[in-house]
C-alpha cells in the first residue's frame, strides 16, 4: 500500500469547503509512535478552528479509535491488535492527523481498551446515542483529546491524586455538559475523590448528577455564583472554566469568593487582566492546552505556550499510569454517529463551526 485516504484542509473558508478526501503517502512511525488502523473519528471546535489558518493539504482531525497496526521499538504497554484511541494534533502536517485511514499516534496520547474485543467492527448506524460505558469504536474515538486536557488540567490546578484532604475539597467544573465538562466530572469523582459542583442548564442537571456531581446550578441565574458561594462555602480549592469566555470565567472567580485559596484552570488563554479582580483574594492561575503533553512550545497565533519536562512528567504520571484503571468506569457523552465514511466530515466540521451541536459528540466511522 502505497498511499491512504485522508481528510485534507483547502485553505479556503466557504460552507462546504473547508476540507476534502485526497490521497497521502502510506504513513512511516518512528521508533517512539504508533500506527492504527482507524475505525471512528470525532470532531471538536479545535479542528475547525485551525483551518482558519491552516495550510492546504494538511491533515485534519484529533480524535480516533481504532486497532493498532505498528509498534515502533521503543514503545511500550501497546501490541498489534491493541483496540485503542488516540489525540492527534492534525492541522499543521501532511503527514500527521486523525482523520485517515492509517494514523500516527503518540504513547502518552493513546488509550487501549481491556474490553476492546468486544467492540462490534460494524459501527452505529446514523443517529443519536445516550450516553454510555466506552464500549463501541464510536464511543472510544470520542474521548481522548477531552481526557488528555482534563488530565492536564487537573496537574495545572496541583491536584493530588490519593489525598485523603480530597474528600473535603470541591472543584467547580462551569458548564459540565460539554464534552470536556462530562469527563472532568467522572475523573474529579472517580479518580480524586472530590465533591463536585457545576453547572448547566436545567435539562441536563440530572445527567450530570448521575456522572458523579454533587451539586448541579443553572448558569442562566443572574444570582448563579451566588448561589454557588452560598452552597459551596470556603471548600472551593479548585475550579475548571470549560467555556472559557471573559463572562464564564468572571463567574468562576465570583463564585469562588470565599476560598481563601483557589487555583483557577481555563481552556483558551484568559488572563486574570481581562476581569473584575480582588486583590487581597489568593487565586493562583493556569491554562491548559493538551498540545504540550508532547513536550513542545506551541506557538498559536504568536501566543506561545510552554511546556517543560516537569509538565510531561506530571501528566504522565497521571494519564499514563494511573488514569488507565479507571477507563472501564468512565462514560463518554452522548453521541450523534454521521454517516460512515471520510466525507462526512465537512458536515461534522460545519455542524461545529454553525453552532448546531448542543449536549452531544459528532461521530463518523471510516466504513
Amino acid at each position: 500500500m502505497s498511499s491512504v485516504k485522508a481528510v485534507l484542509s483547502t485553505g479556503f473558508q466557504s460552507e462546504g469547503e473547508l476540507v476534502k478526501v485526497g490521497s497521502v503517502p502510506y504513513p512511516k512511525i518512528n521508533d517512539d509512535q504508533i500506527l492504527i488502523k482507524a475505525k471512528s473519528f470525532a470532531v471538536n471546535p479545535t479542528d475547525w478552528k485551525h483551518l482558519t489558518f491552516a495550510e492546504a493539504d494538511y491533515i485534519v482531525g484529533s480524535d480516533v479509535s481504532g486497532v493498532v497496526e505498528e509498534v515502533g521499538s521503543k514503545v511500550e504497554g501497546f501490541t498489534k491488535g491493541d483496540v485503542v484511541s488516540s489525540f492527534i494534533r492534525g492541522n499543521v502536517s501532511s503527514a500527521k492527523g486523525a482523520f485517515t485511514e492509517y494514523v500516527i499516534a503518540e504513547q502518552n496520547s493513546t488509550i487501549k481498551y481491556a474490553n476492546g474485543s468486544k467492540f462490534s467492527n460494524e459501527g452505529l448506524k446514523p443517529g443519536s446515542y445516550p450516553t454510555s460505558l466506552i464500549d463501541t469504536y464510536e464511543g472510544a474515538s470520542s474521548v481522548t483529546l477531552g481526557l488528555c486536557t482534563v488530565a492536564l488540567s487537573f496537574v495545572n490546578l496541583g491536584i493530588k491524586f490519593g489525598d485523603e484532604s480530597n474528600s473535603t475539597k470541591s472543584i467547580l467544573i462551569w458548564s459540565g455538559s460539554t464534552a470536556t465538562g462530562v469527563l472532568a466530572i467522572q475523573v474529579a469523582k472517580l479518580v480524586f475523590g472530590l465533591k463536585v459542583i457545576t453547572t448547566a442548564s436545567p435539562k441536563n442537571h440530572d445527567f450530570l448528577k448521575s456522572l458523579g456531581a454533587d451539586a448541579v446550578f443553572d448558569y442562566h441565574d443572574t444570582d448563579v455564583s451566588k448561589q454557588i458561594r452560598d452552597f459551596a462555602g470556603d471548600s472551593i480549592a479548585y475550579a475548571l472554566d470549560t467555556i472559557s469566555s471573559e463572562y464564564s470565567f468572571q463567574h468562576v472567580y465570583d463564585s469562588t469568593a470565599n476560598s481563601s485559596h483557589v487555583a483557577i484552570d481555563n481552556l483558551l488563554g484568559l488572563q486574570p487582566l481581562q476581569i473584575k479582580t480582588d486583590e487581597n483574594r489568593k487565586v493562583s492561575y493556569s491554562t491548559t492546552l493538551a498540545y504540550l503533553i508532547w513536550g513542545q512550545d506551541i506557538d498559536l497565533m504568536g501566543t506561545i505556550f510552554k511546556s517543560s519536562t516537569q509538565l510531561v512528567e506530571n501528566y504522565n504520571d497521571l494519564f499514563v499510569k494511573i488514569l488507565p484503571s479507571y477507563i472501564s468506569k468512565l462514560k463518554h457523552s452522548n453521541l450523534r454517529v454521521l454517516n460512515p465514511g471520510l466525507e462526512s466530515a465537512s458536515e461534522a466540521l460545519e455542524l461545529l463551526r454553525q453552532n448546531k451541536v448542543s449536549g452531544e459528540k459528532v461521530v463518523f466511522s471510516l466504513n
